[in-house]
Formats: structure tokens, C-alpha cells, sequence
């Protein structure tokens, strides 16, 4: 159970750490700016974030604001969500299939005075992966994009407090260093060249961590900006 829900506290919505056709997202190359509304949710946590992503040529970064909020029967709280993706981009011209491989950081702040005790959560974690994706169907006002993403994820989440105090609360949730690899499916579906809708379901692979369901609203700003 304690590694189960420590492999869950690392999972912070990596699956859509690539861009472009990787995820779905096939109107990108129609701009240089996106931004999008990411909803992630496990049987633990609600995850919701806001990301700003730029692309040059073959590279793409983005920046990842949100928050995690974490059920009564887990943290109790909300935690404060941060990442930074960075990865390039194989697909050429008019190619339907692009590859995607990526570098992530992210990081959870909180909540603070868990249930009311001295102990606050925190965790750092770093991923690399690979994302796949190919433009089924592409019609006049809509488009159909599978995607795949293999995630390998490494963090240390921790409890901590400068008070002393008891952890016995909270040792499922804590503490020391944890890998695992996630694999994610997904479909892309884009509408008038504008938006995309991108569901997805990740599932862990080994013997760590649980299914989560997510959906991905992208936004293109501006035709060729």
C-alpha cells in the first residue's frame, strides 16, 4: 500500500509531457503558441493546471501552473503544482506520424498543517519519455489523432515539519525515493484548426501506482504567431 500511494504522488499528469501529433494535438503546427486546461483525476487526487507551450522548428518548452486537490481520505488538502517540459519535435512538412521524446520536472508544495498537525507535504520529480501519435482521419472542420507515451518517473516525496511530531498518520504517503513507468493512450480530437479535446487513460506499469483519467483542452493563439 505505501508504495502504491507513494508511485501516485509522482504522478502529476506526465503523460502529456510531449506536443504537437504526440498528444493529439495536430493544429500546432499552425502556431507557434499554445495554451491549454489539463483535468487529471485518480481515486486519490484531482490534479487541475493551465499550461503555456511555445515550439521553434523541431523544439518545443512549455510551463505548467495548477493545483492538486487531494481527498479527505488521502492529504486532506490542496497541494500547489509546477512543471517545466522540454522535447523535440521528428514530425517533417506533412507527415501524418510524429515522435516525440521529452525531459520533465515538475513539483507538489503543500498542503500545509496536514488535518490540522505540523506536517507538510512536498515532492520533486523528474521524467523522460517517449510519445507517439498519428493523424487518422483529417476532414475539413475536424481531425482524429491516437496517441501513445511511455513515461519513465524518479522523486523523493516527502513529510516534513520543523517542530517535531508524530508521522504515524501519514507513513502510506511517505517517504524516500520512487521510479516507475507509465504507458498512456489517447485520442486527439481536433475542431475548426482552433481547439483540441484530448482524452487519455495512463496506467502504471509494475506493481506501483493506479489508473488515472485525464482530458486536455488545447487552445492555438493566433494562425502562424
Amino acid at each position: 500500500m505505501r508504495r502504491v500511494l507513494t508511485a501516485l504522488l509522482l504522478l502529476v499528469g506526465a503523460e502529456r509531457a510531449a506536443a504537437q501529433m504526440c498528444v493529439g494535438n495536430s493544429n500546432f503546427s499552425l502556431s507557434h503558441f499554445h495554451s491549454s486546461v489539463d483535468v487529471d483525476i485518480d481515486n486519490l487526487a484531482h490534479l487541475y493546471t493551465a499550461e503555456f507551450r511555445y515550439r521553434y522548428q523541431h523544439l518545443f518548452a512549455g510551463l505548467e501552473y495548477g493545483l492538486k486537490s487531494w481527498e479527505l481520505t488521502s492529504l486532506n488538502g490542496s497541494s500547489r503544482a509546477f512543471a517545466v517540459t522540454v522535447g523535440l519535435s521528428t514530425q517533417h512538412g506533412k507527415s501524418k506520424f510524429d515522435l516525440c521524446p521529452f525531459l520533465s520536472y515538475r513539483s507538489l508544495a503543500g498542503p500545509e498543517a496536514i488535518n490540522g498537525s505540523l506536517w507538510r507535504f512536498d515532492e520533486k520529480s523528474f521524467s523522460a519519455g517517449l510519445s507517439a501519435g498519428f493523424l487518422a482521419v483529417r476532414a475539413k472542420l475536424w481531425d482524429l489523432t491516437p496517441t501513445s507515451t511511455l513515461t519513465f518517473l524518479t522523486g523523493n516525496p516527502r513529510l516534513t515539519t520543523g517542530y517535531g511530531g508524530s508521522l504515524s498518520s501519514y507513513q502510506d504517503f511517505c517517504c524516500g525515493s520512487q521510479s516507475f513507468t507509465l504507458l498512456s493512450l489517447g485520442v486527439g480530437l481536433g475542431f475548426s484548426d482552433e481547439i483540441t479535446l484530448i482524452p487519455a487513460v495512463s496506467w502504471p506499469l509494475g506493481d506501483v501506482g493506479r489508473t488515472s483519467y485525464a482530458i486536455v483542452a488545447s487552445f492555438r493563439l493566433g494562425k502562424g504567431i
